[in-house]
C-alpha cells in the first residue's frame, strides 16, 4: 500500500493526545456534491453556499482534511482556483482518487492508514488487517468526525455524518453567466449553516468549557484551603471520569434515534436541531455545565412529517 507522504508529513501531529490538548477534532469532508458540484455540462464547478463560511469558521475547532474519489490533477485545479486557493483551509492534507486507491478498500481504510499509527501496536495491527481484514485504527480516530453524501464510502462508520447530495440542474442555470440562480440556493444556505451549528455541538459536548472560580482577595485562610480542597476532588473526580469523543457522541445519537434511515432523514432536513445544548449554572456564579439533549425540543416525528 502506497501512502502520500505530503498527506502523513502534514498530518503527523494529528495524535490524540493533540486533540486533548488543543481541543480539536478532526473533520474529514468529501468535495463532489458535499462541498461543490459541477453543472450538467460540466462546465462550470459550483460551490456550496456557505461551505466556505462553514469550513473557515471550523477551523477553530477542527483539523480539516479533504479526501475524494476525483483524480488529483482535477482536484488540485479546484482547490487552486476555487476551494482553497491559498492552502490554509486543508494545509495539504488532501486524499485523491490515486491515493485511496493505491491498494486500500475505501475512504476510511486510506484515510486510517495515513494519520500516525500507535508503534507500540504497529506488529500486530498489521497481522490482524492481513488475517482478518480488520482495518486499521490510529489512536485518533475517536477524535474524527465525517461529512460525506456517501457513508458507504467510510463503511457506514457511526462517526459519519450523511449530507445531502447537492446537486444543481440545467434549469437553475442562468444563460449569460452560467451561475446558479440565487433564489434555488437559498435552502442550501441555512441547510450548511445548519450543519455547521451541528458541528459546533459535537465540539462542545466533547470539549465543553469550564470556568474556574477564583475567590476574592479579602476572603480568609480557611475559605481559600475549603476552596483548595474541593478543586483537588473535582480534579480527581475528572481523572477518573471517561472523557466523551466525537465517535461515542454521534454513536449515542444514532442508539438515540434507533434508525439509521431516520438519522440520515435528519441529516439531510436540519442536523443542527438534533443536538441542543442547554447550559446551565451549578456550583455559583462562574462555573457552567454544558448538557448535551437528543432531540427534546422538537420531536423526532415532527422532522419526518416534512420529509413526507
Amino acid at each position: 500500500m502506497r501512502l502520500n507522504q505530503n498527506f502523513v508529513k502534514n498530518a503527523q501531529h494529528l495524535t490524540a493526545e493533540y486533540c486533548r490538548q488543543n481541543r480539536k477534532l478532526i473533520l474529514a469532508c468529501d468535495m463532489d456534491e458535499t462541498l461543490l458540484t459541477e453543472s450538467d455540462d460540466e462546465q462550470h464547478v459550483i460551490i456550496r453556499p456557505k461551505a466556505l463560511y462553514m469550513l473557515k469558521n471550523l477551523r477553530v475547532y477542527y483539523e480539516l482534511c479533504l479526501i475524494t474519489y476525483s483524480t488529483r490533477e482535477r482536484a488540485r485545479q479546484i482547490l487552486n482556483m476555487r476551494l482553497d486557493p491559498n492552502g490554509k483551509l486543508f494545509n495539504g492534507r488532501v486524499l485523491c482518487r490515486e491515493d485511496v486507491m493505491a491498494g486500500f478498500t475505501n475512504k476510511q481504510e486510506a484515510f486510517f492508514a495515513h494519520l500516525p499509527q500507535d508503534t507500540r501496536k504497529t506488529r500486530i495491527s498489521k497481522v490482524r488487517s492481513g488475517l482478518h481484514g480488520a482495518t486499521v485504527r490510529p489512536p485518533a480516530w475517536p477524535y474524527v468526525v465525517i461529512l460525506d453524501d456517501f457513508p458507504a464510502a467510510w463503511s457506514n462508520l457511526a462517526s459519519c455524518i450523511p449530507i445531502r447530495p447537492f446537486f444543481v440542474g440545467a434549469a437553475a442555470m442562468t444563460a449569460v453567466s452560467g451561475r446558479p440562480i440565487p433564489k434555488l440556493l437559498a435552502g442550501e444556505c441555512g441547510y450548511v449553516l445548519s450543519v455547521h451549528r451541528f458541528l459546533c455541538k459535537i465540539h462542545a459536548i466533547v470539549f465543553p468549557k469550564h470556568s474556574i472560580q477564583t475567590m476574592p482577595s479579602h476572603d480568609s485562610g480557611q475559605n481559600v484551603a475549603d476552596e483548595q480542597k474541593r478543586e483537588k476532588k473535582h480534579t480527581t473526580k475528572t481523572k477518573t471520569t471517561t472523557p466523551p469523543t466525537a465517535y461515542a457522541t454521534l454513536l449515542n445519537l444514532r442508539r438515540r434515534i434507533n434508525s439509521n434511515q431516520r438519522f440520515r432523514n435528519l441529516c439531510y432536513l436540519d442536523p443542527g436541531h438534533m443536538l441542543n445544548l442547554d447550559t446551565k449554572a451549578v456550583g455559583g456564579a462562574g462555573e457552567r455545565r454544558v448538557q448535551s439533549l437528543y432531540a427534546q425540543r422538537i420531536p423526532i416525528s415532527s422532522f419526518e412529517r416534512k420529509l413526507t
